[in-house]
């Protein structure tokens, strides 16, 4: 009970829109860039699945699970839902679904156990697996993370999807309670031993910080709301490109 409690508090801390009016972020304008430079995010493998449903004329299906506590209030505005309006507006025509399933307080051992239904269930070309917060928030063993990680990898092309892993969100706040390096070291090394993409989310965000484009600390809820709108509208731009790019049409790959 101690356990998850201390969990919660620390998931409250990563979730940077704890206090953020819906309406007020629903209001700021998109970004004008998301730039990532290569050293930080670079596209190294392929979608075969989302490719041959884009090629077919098909729907694109994307699955996101993670283990966020389900928020209805503010999921149109968070990077699923980004994503999802970014391909449709890069694909005008085409159907697009991104579907979320939310596994709180789950490590990544305890989500295979449930990718098998949703899977099943779903039916994606797409898997985006978000893992590693409740490891790290643990101090789970790495190398028992690392063999979760590669079954969850096999289960997803076994049931004939591909797969995206997304690893956690960087603040300064929680890194000085929480070492995450270890588990985003494992990500990477397990995604190049299986030839799939490592969204490196933590890396990604960490950029952001460093270079002064957003701050979670501050107490201004004016500038939480846009850090908000920044990461997640950015998230789901940096996803939708790679996806597209992933799927080796260059047409499709156009901004």
């Amino acid at each position: 009970m101690i356990l998850r409690m201390r969990l919660h508090r620390l998931l409250a801390v990563l979730c940077v829109v704890a206090s953020t009016s819906t309406a007020a972020v629903a209001q700021e304008p998109a970004p004008e860039s998301c730039a990532i430079p290569d050293t930080v995010l670079s596209v190294d493998a392929v979608l075969p699945n989302a490719r041959a449903a884009l090629q077919e004329g098909g729907a694109l299906t994307v699955l996101v699970v993670r283990t966020a506590n389900p928020q209805p209030s503010r999921a149109p505005l968070t990077y699923p839902a980004r994503l999802e309006a970014e391909l449709k507006r890069r694909m005008p025509g085409r159907e697009v679904r991104v579907a979320v399933r939310n596994l709180p307080d789950q490590s990544a051992a305890e989500m295979v156990l449930e990718l098998k239904s949703s899977l099943a269930r779903e039916r994606p070309a797409l898997v985006i697996w978000q893992v590693g917060t409740v490891d790290a928030m643990r101090n789970l063993n790495v190398e028992s993370f690392g063999e979760a990680l590669s079954e969850g990898i096999g289960l997803v092309h076994d049931m004939g999807s591909d797969i995206i892993v997304m690893d956690m969100q960087y603040s300064l706040q929680t890194t000085q309670l929480i070492n995450f390096q270890p588990y985003v070291d494992y990500i990477d090394w397990v995604t190049q031993n299986h030839d799939v993409f490592h969204f490196p989310r933590y890396d990604i965000m960490r950029h952001w910080v460093e270079d002064g484009q957003v701050d979670f600390n501050t107490e201004t809820p004016e500038a939480k709301q846009r850090s908000f709108t920044f990461v997640h509208n950015c998230l789901g731009r940096l996803l939708a490109d790679s996806i597209l790019t992933m799927t080796l049409d260059p047409d499709l790959a156009k901004p």
